[in-house]
């Protein structure tokens, strides 16, 4: 018995190793299908967000169609982009299950995540900060408890993982995003919305808003989140080729049209480029 236990795991092993060997490979198949899948949001302005015009826009779908182009010339033939919505509580399971073949928006790169899935090196920093309405603002006090604050967050997000162990008084309350965050903000059941600074801003032009009817607190990012795009694991060809675009000139004046200070919509001092 012990040996017709070995035999059949040692069958396994091979069979597991064979499957491995020949799988394809996310370039192969781009280069079989002529097509990328992608995945993006809608509701992570600048990034991944429908515009007044109702057009799907942001800084990761310019990205990815950057990506297709230099696919075009790198397998020398035409390449099309099937942009995919995602949203914050299923993105890692599209790249895992391979619906989709990369995945760009605001997602920060984390040791845990990176146990499920693979990201490229980082394009943009951040960080997670309060918004508070302008006359508010002193009467919110970031260094105290927080006890008696109403306080709007997003589940499944790094700022969930870490702002309420700072805060553990708050009164924390869910939204669905921050567009749901900033409209409780504006009516007043909240005292404040926590997100990354970034995505707060975009929010804020998003919904025609003045940005300076509210402020960031604090004016120093509480974390450090760096962006990354989601890449399924064991596919190195792949990611050193994403990696090659974030770090290529085109990329930077991509970077310089979404968040330079004197030039864009959505102003952001606290950016990278490898």
């Amino acid at each position: 018995m012990k040996a017709v236990i070995i035999a059949l795991v040692s069958l396994f092993s091979l069979t597991s190793y064979s499957s491995r060997a020949n799988a394809e490979t996310v370039l192969e198949k781009v280069s079989r299908t002529g097509m990328i899948h992608a995945g993006v949001r809608k509701d992570a302005t600048p990034f991944g967000y429908v515009d007044a015009q109702q057009e799907w826009t942001g800084y990761s779908l310019e990205l990815l169609e950057l990506i297709r182009q230099r696919l075009e010339v790198k397998l020398d033939k035409k390449i099309n982009i099937n942009n995919r919505e995602m949203e914050v509580n299923n993105r890692f399971e599209l790249v895992k299950t391979g619906k989709v073949d990369i995945a760009c928006g605001a997602t920060t790169i984390t040791q845990e995540r990176l146990l499920e899935v693979d990201f490229s090196v980082p394009y943009f920093m951040t960080g997670a900060q309060f918004l508070v309405r302008a006359n508010h603002a002193k009467q919110f006090n970031i260094h105290g408890t927080l006890e008696k604050s109403n306080i709007a967050y997003i589940p499944w997000t790094t700022t969930q993982n870490i702002l309420p162990k700072i805060y553990p008084f708050a009164r924390w309350k869910p939204v669905k995003d921050r567009q749901e965050g900033v409209e409780k903000l504006k009516s007043g059941e909240v005292e404040a919305v926590v997100s990354d600074g970034i995505l707060l801003i975009g929010e804020l032009v998003n919904q025609g808003n003045n940005p300076r009817d509210f402020v960031l607190m604090p004016s120093q990012p509480m974390t450090t989140e760096l962006y990354g795009c989601i890449l399924p694991q064991a596919q190195e060809d792949w990611k050193r080729f994403v990696d090659e675009i974030i770090a290529s000139q085109e990329n930077r004046l991509l970077q310089v049209k979404w968040f330079s200070l004197d030039k864009s919509q959505f102003p952001y001092a606290i950016q990278i480029t490898p």
